[in-house]
């Protein structure tokens, strides 16, 4: 039998433990989280799957080797001897990042340059037209113990593809879906989605409601390696189109308060393929109510604040409190927060608190969803 392949996924910091959950129902083996990414093994049934299903995945690497090398020239002839025909087709375009730590080798430049040199050694004729495909090579060195890996996503997978209508500062496709994942919202449940700016966490959510692949459309620099398996890749593309549903059961609730975000937001459903699954309005969140009375359900929130958008957000914050605690007793609310100051205008008890590094920036989503604490 033959070896597994050692993959690593990159992630945003602070949603290891959900892109690990995720990969195990994904069935991959042998996970190891660690901060900023997670390490698994599987075959190339799994690489497959993977990409076009995991949702809060930011990128996909194929290990090529491993080495320990003190010098540049060692590090080179490594390189050399490791076996880049697998992956790197003819005529390709190589690029190569690499970054270093408590090593010997410190210089990312030269590291990087000496990888290509490698490569090159190893390919010869095979890379004289560079005419042919992107093929990216990530190079990181700890501890003098280098490990280096081929790109297997190209263009971030958190970049489905929808959102080309932007509102100000836009969140991550990848984070609005592990929110809902953390959330654990399931297809049946009311979900109002207010200060939807452009539209990312609703659409998310009618994509993981309908069981749409996360990156049914994107294009998947493993196509040119020469270890794809084209049969094995149509099989696991038609499972993956077939669990798709034809619609919610209910329409998630839509709003924003500013015309942009509304417009943004339908361009983006549609482009997405779930307009119809989302009830989207021009709303002040300070007027929302629910839909029926006594419904209850999810509701999650990424308000405008002062690190984003120019505005008293501390003030906002406590505005949104206030609403939350006349109109949704009862339901499940998840907050974004960027700091105590917003989260105390915010006056709700946490349940608890998901940390995550988005933007350059740390921020919590608040769990704080109605309990008997709560109080109009």
């Amino acid at each position: 039998m033959k070896q597994p392949y050692q993959f690593y996924a990159v992630v945003l910091p602070g949603l290891e433990p959900l892109a690990t959950k995720e990969l195990t129902s994904l069935s991959a083996h042998d996970i190891r989280s660690e901060q900023g990414g997670v390490r698994f093994a599987g075959t190339l049934d799994t690489l497959y799957r993977v990409s076009l299903r995991a949702r809060c995945i930011t990128r996909i690497q194929v290990r090529v080797g491993k080495c320990h090398a003190m010098s540049l020239p060692e590090l080179q002839h490594h390189v050399t001897n490791m076996t880049w025909e697998r992956f790197i087709p003819k005529g390709a375009k190589v690029a190569v990042q690499a970054s270093a730590e408590k090593s010997k080798l410190m210089h990312s430049d030269k590291i990087a340059e000496h990888v290509l040199a490698g490569i090159k050694d190893a390919l010869g004729k095979r890379l004289d037209k560079e005419d042919g495909s992107e093929q990216h090579v990530y190079v990181h060195i700890k501890n003098n113990r280098c490990d280096i890996r081929m790109d297997a996503s190209g263009e971030r997978l958190d970049r489905r593809g929808y959102r080309l209508s932007s509102a100000k500062a836009p969140m991550r496709e990848t984070l609005a879906a592990a929110v809902l994942q953390w959330m654990d919202w399931k297809a049946d449940e009311a979900l109002f989605v207010p200060m939807c700016g452009s539209g990312t966490l609703a659409i998310e959510a009618a994509l993981m409601g309908r069981k749409i692949a996360a990156n049914i459309q994107h294009e998947f620099p493993f196509k040119d390696w020469d270890v794809f398996k084209a049969k094995t890749w149509q099989r696991v593309l038609e499972k993956t189109e077939a669990m798709a549903q034809d619609a919610l059961p209910s329409k998630i609730q839509v709003s924003d308060i500013h015309t942009g975000a509304v417009v943004a937001s339908k361009e983006n459903a549609d482009r997405a393929g779930v307009l119809a699954d989302l009830n989207i309005q021009q709303q002040d969140v300070c007027s929302l109510k629910p839909a029926k009375d006594g419904e209850v359900g999810l509701i999650l929130c990424n308000p405008p604040y002062g690190l984003r958008i120019e505005m008293d957000g501390v003030k906002f914050y406590r505005d949104l409190g206030h609403v939350l605690r006349d109109s949704f007793v009862g339901w499940r609310v998840a907050v974004m927060c960027p700091d105590w100051k917003h989260e105390k205008a915010l006056s709700l008890p946490v349940r608890r608190r998901l940390r995550v590094k988005h933007g350059g920036l740390w921020l919590d989503v608040l769990d704080v969803s109605s309990n008997d604490v709560w109080s109009k």
